[in-house]
């Protein structure tokens, strides 16, 4: 029966730390609507992604580690124009397309350099329409004020001028999930915004203008930062307020979550005053420490919180379960987390695995081993990172490293 299948809605922001979210203790930033969402469904205390874009965003669809899934680095420069994640690759969105759903993707796609390598229908998705970050010169290209966007193949060109790239993948998002609620069909409609990655612009919104020059490469004004946050959840609330509206809001599965860690330039007040300088890039919890959040009113319980450890591969699990499709034939690293969601133990992992390139860790509640055999204590956000193989309690740190190596030779290469 496809009209009892689940709608999935699934917000990706690009570059936003735990420590931004002030449901988890972020006192900077201002997420209203964020924070109604996490009021309304369950929040995940310790969910952890990889320190860069494009790994996080492939061990999200894939279900799979850099290492497994061939995305191990970022691909922000035209040398790596052949470097994409393959059609091969196992999907939540043909996953969920092959149970009856519609699918699409608005924002920002990052899995390959669409003027070379297009994968984005062959990986499950229906519609799209995303920022291509390489015009077809090869030249870099804007994300916000005139961005250049590609929609289902074709670069819209007229429509974009002195437009705001958020509110045009917005527009196209809920035109997506209107004209589905209309057919009465099931669907994932995966919004993966720019919001609120450098360049820090203003926003629409920002009560300065002026600062729009469009000079391609630069980062921008940190001081813009917080406006990009306040649009991004500015944004959720028009989301939420279009399920809402359509009726579908009890029907539909909200997401939540972050591609990694705060920019390092950006520096957050905790509760207590604490100040948390971003740590994007790095293999820190700072670097990889996201919020995840998930509401599904009548099925999650309002105001709920999770403290188990959760990887980014295994939402395609969770995803699967949920929406009653089946998992791939390829085999997968991640573990679904469903019955947390729904009030149950579970089965959770004791370990989350991170990777940039060829730097790989294993991380538990207590302790981090990375491929160069070197140990960590894992340490609060607030506190810088712990010194390696501090031999602070032999036994314990002795026990860490043969249960973190034993993953690590399980995992393979």
């Amino acid at each position: 029966n496809e009209s009892a299948k689940p709608k999935v809605g699934f917000i990706l922001a690009d570059e936003l730390g735990v420590e931004c979210r002030s449901t988890d203790g972020g006192t900077s930033l201002k997420t209203p609507n964020i924070d109604k969402l996490a009021a309304q469904g369950m929040r995940f205390t310790r969910c952890f992604s990889n320190p860069f874009c494009s790994p996080s965003r492939a061990s999200l669809l894939t279900g799979r580690y850099p290492f497994k899934n061939g995305l191990t680095t970022v691909l922000d420069t035209k040398e790596k124009e052949d470097l994409y994640l393959h059609p091969d690759q196992p999907s939540f969105a043909r996953q969920l397309k092959q149970a009856g759903y519609a699918t699409e993707l608005a924002g920002k796609w990052h899995m390959s350099l669409e003027h070379k390598h297009n994968t984005i229908n062959d990986l499950g998705f229906d519609q799209y329409q995303t920022w291509r970050i390489f015009d077809d010169n090869g030249e870099k290209t804007t994300r916000y004020w005139t961005p250049y966007l590609i929609r289902n193949g074709t670069v819209i060109a007229d429509q974009v001028k002195e437009r705001y790239g958020p509110d045009l993948d917005l527009e196209f998002h809920l035109n997506f999930i209107k004209t589905m609620a209309e057919k009465k069909q099931p669907f994932l409609a995966y919004y993966a915004t720019c919001l609120p990655h450098f360049p820090w612009e203003p926003t629409p919104d920002s009560k300065e203008q002026g600062y729009r020059e469009r000079v391609i490469g630069h980062k921008g004004d940190p001081k813009f930062f917080p406006d990009m946050v306040a649009y991004l959840d500015k944004q959720i609330g028009k989301m939420l307020q279009t399920l809402d509206d359509l009726g579908i809001a009890d029907h539909t599965i909200v997401i939540f979550l972050a591609d990694n860690g705060t920019d390092r330039a950006l520096v957050n007040e905790w509760s207590g005053g604490r100040k948390i300088a971003g740590g994007k890039g790095t293999m820190t919890d700072r670097g990889t420490h996201v919020p995840l959040i998930v509401r599904w009113p009548g099925r999650i319980k309002e105001g709920s919180a999770c403290t188990d450890l959760i990887d980014f591969s295994d939402l395609l699990p969770t995803l699967c379960e949920v929406t009653g499709s089946v998992l791939p034939k390829q085999e997968i690293h991640g573990r679904s987390f469903a019955p947390q969601l729904f009030g149950k133990s579970g089965n959770p992992r004791e370990w989350v695995h991170i990777q940039h390139q060829t730097a790989r860790q294993v991380r538990n509640s207590d302790y981090m081993l990375d491929n160069k055999n070197q140990l960590r204590r894992v340490v609060e956000i607030w506190e810088d990172a712990a010194k390696p193989d501090e031999n602070r309690f032999p036994e314990k740190e002795a026990a860490a490293r043969k249960s973190l190596q034993a993953v690590f030779d399980s995992l393979g290469k």
